[in-house]
C-alpha cells in the first residue's frame, strides 16, 4: 500500500512539473517576443514620449549634464553625467493590458555614466556614484492607448522637479538646429 501511495505521489508530481513547465514555456514565448527589434519610427515614437515626461522633471543641459531636485523629507538636488536611455525593449501586451486599451508595451531602460547628490548635513555634492540615483527610476514604461503613446515612470517621479543650469529646452527654443529628438536624448548606437 505504501508503495502505491509512494507512486501516485510521484506521478502527480511530475504532473504538477509538467505543468509548470508548459506555462514557464508559454512565458519564455512571450519574452522571446519582446526581443523582436524595433523599427526606426518606433524607437523615435518611444524616445519622444520618454523625452517628454522626463523634461518635466529634469534639466538637461548643452554640457551633457543633467539636474534635478528631489523633494522627499527635504530638497535633495541631483545630478548626473549622460543620462540616457540605453535600451528600448518591447514589452508583451497582457490580456489584461488589452482590456485596459493597452496596445503597444516599451520599456525605456534609463542609465547614466555617474551621479551625486547634494548633502545637506555636510553642505557638498557626494562622490561620483557609478549607478543613478536611488530614488530615480531606471526606466520608463512607455504605453499605446487609443493611438497615443504616453509614458510613465515610478512612483517616486512626480517627486523630482528641473534643477538649476542651462536648459537644452532653451536652446531649441531660440532655435538652434535639432536632430528630431526632443532636448536631452540622444540617438542609440
Amino acid at each position: 500500500m505504501r508503495i502505491l501511495s509512494f507512486i501516485l505521489l510521484l506521478s502527480s508530481i511530475a504532473s504538477a512539473q509538467t505543468n509548470v513547465s508548459k506555462m514557464l514555456e508559454d512565458g519564455l514565448k512571450g519574452a522571446v517576443a519582446t526581443l523582436t527589434p524595433l523599427s526606426a519610427p518606433e524607437k523615435t515614437e518611444v524616445l519622444t514620449a520618454t523625452a517628454t515626461l522626463l523634461v518635466k522633471h529634469v534639466t538637461f543641459r548643452p554640457d551633457g549634464t543633467a539636474s534635478s531636485t528631489y523633494y522627499g523629507k527635504s530638497q535633495w538636488p541631483v545630478e548626473w553625467r549622460k543620462l540616457v536611455v540605453r535600451s528600448i525593449t518591447k514589452q508583451s501586451v497582457s490580456d489584461a493590458d488589452r482590456l485596459n486599451g493597452v496596445t503597444r508595451s516599451y520599456l525605456a531602460g534609463l542609465s547614466c555614466d555617474a551621479s551625486r547628490d547634494w548633502k545637506p548635513d555636510t553642505t557638498a555634492w557626494s562622490e561620483w556614484h557609478a549607478t543613478g540615483f536611488l530614488y530615480f527610476p531606471s526606466a520608463i514604461i512607455v504605453e499605446e492607448k487609443n493611438g497615443v503613446l504616453t509614458a510613465k515612470g515610478n512612483a517616486q517621479l512626480p517627486n523630482f522637479s528641473p534643477g538649476p543650469g542651462p536648459s537644452l529646452m532653451d536652446k531649441q527654443a531660440s532655435g538652434a538646429k535639432s536632430d528630431g529628438l526632443p532636448p536631452g536624448m540622444t540617438r542609440m548606437k
